[in-house]
C-alpha cells in the first residue's frame, strides 16, 4: 500500500477516535458548588468561571509604571469596596436549598442545550439537613426533600438520557448546627456530540443576526417611505 494513503487512513483513523472519546462534565456540591469538563487527562472549571490573566511582555520600565498604576487602583478599589461594606454589608453564602436550587439549574441547562448526546452515568446525593433549631430543620427538611424530588424528576422526563439508579440519602440531624452535603454527578457526552451542538449553536446565532439585519432593514424602508409619503403630501 502506498505510504500517503497509509497517511491519510491513520490520520483519519485519529480523527474517528477523537470524536468517539467522550468528555465528562462533573457537578459538584459540598462546602461549595463545582463544575468542571474533564477529556482525557486535561480538565476545565466551567462554574464558577476562572479569571486567566493576560501575560504581557514589557521593558522593564514599563512594566514597574504599570505596577505603581495598579498599586493605586487597587487601593482606591479597596477604599471603595470598604466604603461599600460598611453602607451595604456582603452578601451572605448560599444557603443548602439555594445550592440545590442551583444544581437544579445547572442540570436543566446541560440536559436542554445538550438535548440525546448526553448520558448520566452517577448521581450520588447525600444531604444532611441541620440548623441547630428543630422548627427550623424539620422546614428546611421539607424543601430540600421537594427540591430533590424536582431534580430526580428532570432527569426522568429526559427520555433519551440514559441514568443509573440515584444513590439519595437526605437525613434531618436535630442536634447539629450545621448542614452537610455530598451531591455527586457525572455526566458524559461524546465529542463529536459536543461538536454538533457547537455548530447548531453558531448557526442559531447566525440564523437570529440574519433574522435582526433583515428586521432592521424593514424598519428602515418603512420609515424611508412614510418620511417620503409625507414629503409628497407637503408638496
Amino acid at each position: 500500500m502506498p505510504i500517503p494513503l497509509i497517511i491519510i487512513g491513520a490520520i483519519l483513523l485519529a480523527i474517528v477516535l477523537l470524536l468517539a472519546l467522550r468528555a465528562r462534565i462533573c457537578i459538584v456540591m459540598q462546602d461549595d458548588i463545582r463544575v468542571t469538563l474533564h477529556i482525557l487527562c486535561f480538565q476545565k472549571r466551567l462554574f464558577p468561571r476562572q479569571k486567566v490573566p493576560k501575560r504581557k511582555y514589557l521593558s522593564k520600565k514599563r512594566a514597574a509604571k504599570n505596577a505603581r498604576k495598579a498599586a493605586k487602583k487597587a487601593a482606591k478599589e479597596a477604599a471603595k469596596k470598604a466604603k461599600k461594606k460598611h453602607l451595604f454589608p456582603s452578601k451572605k453564602k448560599r444557603t443548602l436549598a439555594e445550592k440545590i436550587v442551583l444544581v437544579r439549574a445547572i442540570s436543566a441547562t446541560l440536559i436542554r442545550r445538550t438535548r440525546k448526546h448526553l448520558r448520566l452515568h452517577a448521581a450520588r446525593l447525600h444531604i444532611r439537613v441541620a440548623t441547630g433549631d428543630a422548627a427550623q430543620t424539620a422546614v428546611l427538611y421539607g424543601v430540600v426533600c421537594q427540591s430533590l424530588s424536582y431534580l430526580l424528576a428532570l432527569f426522568d422526563r429526559v427520555t433519551k438520557l440514559k441514568a443509573v439508579t440515584p444513590d439519595v440519602s437526605v437525613t434531618a440531624d436535630y442536634l447539629a448546627e450545621k448542614p452537610s452535603a455530598d451531591v455527586r454527578l457525572f455526566f458524559s457526552l461524546r465529542v463529536w456530540g459536543a461538536i454538533a451542538i457547537l455548530f447548531g449553536a453558531a448557526f442559531a446565532y447566525i440564523r437570529t443576526k440574519i433574522k435582526r439585519s433583515n428586521h432592521k432593514k424593514r424598519a428602515a424602508q418603512k420609515a424611508d417611505s412614510a418620511k417620503a409619503q409625507k414629503g409628497n403630501r407637503h408638496g
